[in-house]
């Protein structure tokens, strides 16, 4: 999934949370590490990285984190216009990669 030190915001992780995020637009979801396709014991670890890191740069946006059954949920998810914009970016270096 992701090598320890290695950059969250470059990760195929990051690139397939916005292109989720993409599908959803625009409408705000609710998203957990199911949600983006992530399982497995290190799913919500990889997924809270990566969602700090994707909101941080400004790329996406949710209202909340909260706790359901134990596993980190972002309440109302959305991309960002900045966050559309680093996609196509990433899909231009790496097409069909996701």
């Amino acid at each position: 999934m992701m090598e320890q030190g290695s950059d969250p915001l470059v990760s195929p992780i990051a690139r397939r949370v916005l292109e989720h995020l993409v599908d959803w637009w625009p409408a705000p979801r609710d998203a957990d590490a199911l949600a983006f396709g992530l399982t497995g014991p290190d799913g919500d670890r990889h997924l809270l990285t990566v969602m700090e890191a994707l909101c941080d740069a400004g790329l996406v946006m949710y209202e909340a984190i909260v706790m359901r059954d134990g596993a980190p949920c972002f309440r109302d998810t959305v991309i960002t216009q900045s966050g559309f914009a680093a996609l196509q970016a990433m899909q231009r270096r790496h097409p069909g990669r996701g």
